[in-house]
């Protein structure tokens, strides 16, 4: 939905959909109960196609006509698709395996650009996103051979994109999503990869851009505001910013707090954590790891973990949240170019501990949804 100068969805890897039944279910039932709450009329989309989804569309060509004519029958306009995890999103240990097939592989290109093929077809407006692991997983992509097969790719999907493109009159942007532990992390990582593996004059630029994740972001406590201005000084095109919250222990060394933040430690998903000291930033692959921490981690001044929480969710007692990093990212974004697309991702809503998530809008997923929707366009408007 359009709200200001921004295209607004929130992202459906929050609903399983590993497989095209799953999709349906999303966009028939799970979507609808949200969107009544919104608007009556055209509703800006965002979904999760996963690699399994579009092999069964590729495999049954009238499933697409299908999705297309359910699109147009709840009056979907798709601007957006994350193409991040390509597997099962849904299963019982995702962790690392998220970054699987990297960008080194010619299996993470091919879905990348059978995926766009999919949102090219699907109804809504013309310049549209899909957002994708910015490489690979950190400690497998360090090498120089390794970086440049990366960007080789990544070029050879913006080329696919430019002449998709040429063919429907629908402009997609490759948006690379940076996230701690991936090979670019930082706003300076992010910079020293396009100067050194991007800029080459055959890259198509037009069709390569940023997914700015804000509680990727977050982790690293930088500047929001002067990230987001200093990529795009460098010419680098933030295409979608996922608009997301962190959590945030601002007394490590209480124990209480942090057997609270630990709660959340769980066994799908990744929970990286960085802790910010007087020396600089320690990090940590999982939250598991830290059930013993180091005395360094104790007397850091503040650690924050990935774990997408609800936007509009400020925190309790214990554990905050990084929702003012958010906040500062929408009032950034009003200042670049080209506005981005904004996403909300909350997908670890079925993760959150029970007691924490049985208090967060009586526990229902499409009144939490709708609230952080709330939040996010108060905040937009504010902004006028």
């Amino acid at each position: 939905m359009q709200v200001g100068p921004f295209q607004v969805t929130y992202c459906t890897n929050v609903h399983p959909g590993q497989t095209l039944d799953e999709l349906f279910h999303v966009l028939e039932h799970d979507v609808p109960t949200v969107k009544k709450q919104l608007t009556a009329g055209s509703f800006g989309t965002g979904l999760r196609i996963g690699h399994p989804v579009v092999r069964e569309i590729n495999q049954n060509p009238q499933s697409l006509r299908r999705l297309i004519d359910v699109c147009h029958a709840h009056q979907y306009d798709v601007f957006t698709v994350n193409g991040f995890p390509y597997g099962n999103f849904d299963e019982g240990v995702v962790k690392e395996s998220v970054y699987q097939p990297d960008w080194r592989t010619v299996e993470r290109l091919d879905y990348t650009v059978a995926l766009a093929k999919v949102l090219a077809a699907l109804p809504g407006p013309t310049e549209r996103t899909i957002s994708t692991v910015a490489g690979g997983f950190g400690p497998e992509t360090k090498t120089e051979d390794d970086r440049r097969l990366m960007a080789k790719n990544m070029a050879a999907a913006a080329t696919a994109l430019e002449r998709l493109g040429d063919e429907t009159g629908i402009h997609i942007r490759l948006c690379l999503e940076p996230e701690p532990w991936t090979t670019m992390e930082t706003t300076a990582d992010v910079l020293s990869f396009w100067s050194n593996y991007l800029s080459e004059s055959s890259t198509n630029q037009s069709y390569l851009g940023l997914c700015y994740d804000c509680c990727h972001q977050a982790l690293h406590f930088e500047d929001v505001g002067s990230s987001i201005e200093t990529i795009e000084a460098h010419g680098i095109t933030i295409g979608k910013i996922q608009v997301s919250s962190a959590l945030h222990l601002d007394r490590p060394h209480d124990l209480a707090a942090r057997h609270k933040l630990l709660d959340f430690a769980e066994a799908r998903f990744l929970h990286q954590v960085i802790a910010k000291t007087d020396d600089g930033l320690l990090k940590c692959l999982d939250l598991p790891a830290l059930r013993t921490p180091s005395q360094d981690w104790l007397t850091a001044e503040a650690w924050r973990c990935h774990f997408h929480i609800p936007i509009w969710w400020a925190g309790s007692e214990f554990i905050k949240t990084t929702h003012a990093d958010w906040r500062c990212a929408v009032a950034a974004a009003r200042k670049l170019q080209s506005p981005p697309h904004l996403e909300i991702e909350t997908y670890t809503w079925d993760v959150i501990p029970d007691a924490e998530r049985a208090g967060m809008a009586g526990g229902d997923l499409s009144a939490s949804i709708v609230a952080e929707y709330t939040s996010l366009i108060e905040e937009i408007e504010r902004g006028h």
